[in-house]
């Protein structure tokens, strides 16, 4: 189908577990230069893990500008050999609910509202792959992963049929919800979904089934690899039912959605079931299918709801497992960051070492080279400042005296004088000299 589409132009994402895969990345090469189709891309959306599943939706719708949307073909899946041990996805479920139903379910849950407001003149087309081993099914809505009934190592056709089974319940009650979605503008939502049923194909999914994943059952199917080829269809011959349901006029347009295709037309009920005939009092839709409970609205109403009950459990249940491991690991790369840091600091003081002994022995050098140069031109030598010299030490402490600090209280000889009566420059004045003194001024 990937093929057939990339030839003719159409822009195609195919949804991977790795983008990086080399066997991926070769594939979208050889895609792109066969047929001159640049527009085909791969993004990574594991169905094995709803949080895959969530962040890759997330991605698509918040894209910015819109992208646009024409088809979904949901065609993944898996089926167990018998005498295999029980698998589950990374979420805990069971393998085939987990990948063939829950994962489709949940992807066209997200991007159902990027499906309803598309233009209402563009024919938008939902292809679910099936498989008549669903008549084989044993489905339990309370029982979904078969856990209370054991998982039939010896028969897990019963969960895959189950699985199926669930997808085409699941793809009916999705058109008619976007036939009861009234759009703001008031046109009508022109999105129909269909299940198909490409029938038996020499697929590797097939070839691993058949040989029950063994190497002598892989030499057996070597062995009847004619009666394989005359038995079972081609990859191209299966994938003409995909084709005719996403590019035929017939099933496009006014028609009504919820149809079974098979060998490019539409199936109705086939008198070779061991099933008896549906009642004609039944919607056509339900006459098509070899399960009539397949189009009860009331079952599809009731497996909708239980699916997302379950769905929002095991995100809940892996959003603390991230949490804690975010957690745990955050606080080993604190550590690690701790541990790193003390490297980083250690290195730095270790390269400034390294670096001051160099400038210390490159300034060596040049004095060494500076003394050589004017022991050669007979210069004097390089002066070289004297230490410092220590300052004297401090002698004994004396005391204070009044003798050294202050005023001498002893008397000098013009206090005498002036004590005395005589001048302190003549000397001391005797009593003649005193009377004479006093008859010249009078």
């Amino acid at each position: 189908m990937v093929e057939d589409l990339a030839s003719r132009g159409t822009q195609l994402i195919l949804l991977v577990k790795d983008t990086a895969d080399i066997f991926t990345v070769d594939y979208i090469d050889d895609l792109r230069q066969r047929h001159d189709n640049q527009l085909i891309y791969a993004e990574q959306c594991d169905l094995s893990d709803l949080y895959s599943v969530r962040q890759f939706a997330t991605k698509f719708i918040d894209n910015s500008p819109p992208r646009r949307l024409d088809m979904v073909v949901c065609c993944a899946g898996l089926m167990a050999p018998p005498y295999t041990p029980r698998t589950t996805t990374k979420d805990g479920v069971e393998a085939h609910l987990g990948v063939n139903y829950l994962a489709h379910f949940h992807l066209l849950n997200l991007l159902s509202p990027l499906i309803r407001v598309q233009p209402p003149d563009r024919d938008v087309r939902v292809i679910m792959a099936t498989c008549s081993s669903y008549v084989l099914g044993d489905l339990d809505l309370s029982d979904l992963q078969f856990l209370r009934r054991k998982y039939p190592s010896s028969s897990p056709w019963r969960c895959y049929g189950a699985a199926k089974m669930a997808v085409m319940i699941f793809g009916i009650e999705l058109q008619r919800r976007m036939v009861g979605y009234k759009r703001p503008d008031g046109e009508k939502t022109n999105v129909k979904v269909y299940n198909v049923d490409p029938g038996m194909a020499r697929t590797p999914g097939a070839r691993r089934w058949l040989t029950l994943g063994s190497l002598w059952g892989l030499a057996l199917y070597l062995v009847m690899w004619p009666f394989w080829w005359l038995v079972l269809k081609s990859g191209d011959a299966a994938a003409q039912s995909f084709l005719a349901a996403a590019m035929s006029r017939d099933y496009g347009g006014d028609g009504d959605g919820g149809k079974l295709i098979k060998e490019c037309k539409v199936q109705e009920y086939s008198a070779l079931s061991n099933h008896p005939p549906p009642s004609n009092d039944l919607p056509l839709t339900s006459r098509r299918y070899r399960k009539p409970e397949i189009a009860d609205p009331e079952v599809g109403k009731q497996l909708w709801e239980v699916t997302e009950k379950l769905i929002e459990g095991l995100e809940k249940e892996s959003a603390k497992k991230r949490a804690l491991a975010k957690k745990s690991s955050g606080s080993a790369e604190e550590v690690v960051d701790e541990t790193e840091q003390d490297k980083e600091l250690k290195e730095k003081l270790r390269k400034r070492a390294v670096e001051q002994t160099r400038k210390k022995k490159l300034l060596d050098e040049l004095i060494k080279e500076e003394e050589a140069r004017g022991a050669m031109l007979d210069l004097p030598p390089r002066v070289v400042p004297k230490p410092p010299t220590p300052p004297p030490a401090p002698g004994p402490v004396v005391p204070d005296t009044p003798a050294r600090n202050t005023r001498s209280r002893s008397k000098t000889p013009a206090v005498v004088a002036r004590q005395e009566g005589a001048s302190p420059i003549r000397g001391p004045e005797t009593l003649e000299m005193a009377t004479k003194r006093r008859t010249r001024k009078a």
